[in-house]
């Protein structure tokens, strides 16, 4: 797998949020911020994909066929984080302490 093929899911992944989003906020520089979080090997990547102006996430998943090499996956939308009303506010908690 070559990084320009992975370089291009991203960027149609990108694109892909971009015209989905309303137009004139998404063309402030910096709003999409983007991080690998996994590569399981080397084909298959995990992004992470922050909208910083409205808190939406999303996580691109790639995977590589073993059979003949094709790069699929998805997108999928992993919910909206809202701000807080001050520093070290606990915005969200799971599980027992």
């Amino acid at each position: 797998m070559s990084y320009k093929r992975v370089g291009y899911v991203v960027m149609v992944a990108l694109l892909l949020i971009l015209t989905t989003a309303v137009s004139l906020p998404a063309k402030e520089p910096g709003r999409y911020q983007a991080m690998e979080i996994e590569r399981r090997t080397r084909g298959e990547y995990n992004i992470f994909i922050l909208d910083t102006k409205d808190g939406h996430m999303w996580i691109l998943e790639t995977e590589e066929s073993s059979v003949d090499g094709k790069l699929s996956g998805g997108l999928k939308y992993q919910g909206r984080l809202r701000p807080g009303k001050k520093a070290g506010e606990i915005i969200f908690e799971f599980g027992k302490k």
